[in-house]
């Protein structure tokens, strides 16, 4: 190997400068290409990134695979529409069916065997045939009471009874079911017959000990009929203190000579409205008004009865206390009578009459004692000739 001696300086110099040219040459690509790739890099790392999602520009340029998305079905909840349907009414059509028997019937508050009559159409005998077939009202004296089953007749039922008198002979003889508080003599009077005869035709033991409800053959037209009743009388109501005014009362008599000619007492009138409003106050109840049309009505019932004989709230010809009532021009909601006879040798007067109702008979005091009337008429009407001699009557009304 030589063993040479490096050149000059200048030649030392210069393989220095040629050699830091080269490397200056070398690293300047390498950094130029070195930015290249970190560029490059980023750029990709950002096309990634901006691609990843689903809403983005980037990825909307570039083909993805469209996936069949899993559907999750909700159920939906149908509601059943609420609908108010429209309701056609059928109108009822009510058949009123003609009875073939006998129908029952229970009586309710304020019920009149007169307003049953008229409700089941009964026709004008028709508290007559109601007495006909329960024979219980019969035997209790024509008392009835609220809940009590009766019997009514189909419309139409005729009683048995009815022949009129008019196309009988004389001594003909017809079937008769005594009324309650008929008498012997009413019945004789009634069918124009004789006592006698009717006693000894039906053998009666003791004629004064009638059963409602008996039947009895009469004898008809024995005798001349004679009018008991005027068509005209003047009717008599007394003032009583502390009630409203009407009609002066007097003593009056009827105004056919000759004929049935009972009297009124007027005191006795006077003393019975006091007693009967006195009891009504001391348990609480209001006193009741007197009225001319009830007293009018009470007054026409008690002479029937003094002329013919009978003590009966059933008239002889089959008049009720409503019907008695409406022939006065009284518009009644309810009625009820109370009725009293005695003769006076035996002391009658109005406290044996009150006596009488108030602890005796327990209808007459609840009539006395109704909360519901507000009005009453009185009368009191007495005859010599009369079997029973005086008679009180008393109409109890609310119109």
């Amino acid at each position: 190997m030589l063993n040479r001696t490096p050149p000059g300086n200048t030649s030392t110099k210069n393989t220095l400068n040629a050699y830091r040219k080269r490397r200056q040459f070398f690293r300047g690509p390498f950094l130029i290409y070195s930015i290249a790739a970190v560029l490059l890099l980023a750029g990709i790392a950002i096309v990634i990134n901006a691609t990843r999602g689903g809403n983005n520009p980037i990825g909307a340029l570039f083909p993805t695979d469209t996936l069949t998305p899993t559907l999750t079905l909700v159920p939906t909840n149908t509601l059943e529409a609420s609908v108010t349907p429209t309701i056609t009414i059928t109108p009822t059509i009510t058949i009123t069916p003609t009875p073939t028997g006998d129908l029952t019937y229970t009586i309710k508050e304020g019920d009149t065997l007169q307003g049953i009559a008229e409700q089941f159409n009964l026709g004008p005998d028709g508290v007559l045939l109601l007495l006909d077939y329960n024979a219980e009202i019969m035997q209790a004296n024509g008392v009835y009471f609220v809940g009590q089953t009766i019997r009514v007749p189909p419309a139409g039922t005729v009683r048995s009874t009815a022949t009129p008198l008019p196309s009988l002979g004389r001594g003909a003889r017809i079937d008769y079911q005594v009324l309650p508080g008929d008498t012997l003599a009413g019945i004789a009077a009634k069918f124009n017959s004789i006592e006698a005869d009717i006693i000894t035709l039906n053998n009666l033991e003791n004629p004064n000990d009638l059963q409602a409800g008996q039947s009895l053959k009469i004898p008809v037209n024995l005798v001349t009929a004679t009018a008991t009743l005027p068509s005209t009388s003047t009717p008599i109501t007394p003032t009583v203190a502390g009630q409203p005014t009407q009609q002066a009362g007097t003593t009056a008599t009827v105004s056919a000579p000759g004929v049935c000619q009972p009297a009124e007492n007027a005191t006795f009138v006077t003393e019975l409205q006091t007693l009967i409003n006195k009891a009504r106050t001391d348990g609480g109840l209001s006193a009741l008004n007197v009225n001319d049309k009830l007293a009018a009505t009470a007054k026409a019932h008690a002479i029937d009865m003094v002329c013919n004989n009978y003590l009966s709230h059933i008239g002889l010809s089959g008049s009720t206390p409503d019907t008695r009532v409406a022939a006065q021009g009284y518009t009644a909601s309810l009625v009820l009578e109370n009725l009293y006879a005695l003769h006076p040798a035996y002391g009658i007067n109005a406290q044996s009459a009150f006596n009488w109702w108030m602890n005796n008979d327990s209808t007459s005091r609840s009539n006395i004692l109704n909360p519901n009337v507000t009005e009453f008429g009185v009368t009191y009407q007495v005859s010599d000739n009369s079997l029973l001699g005086g008679y009180f009557v008393v109409v109890f009304a609310k119109p």
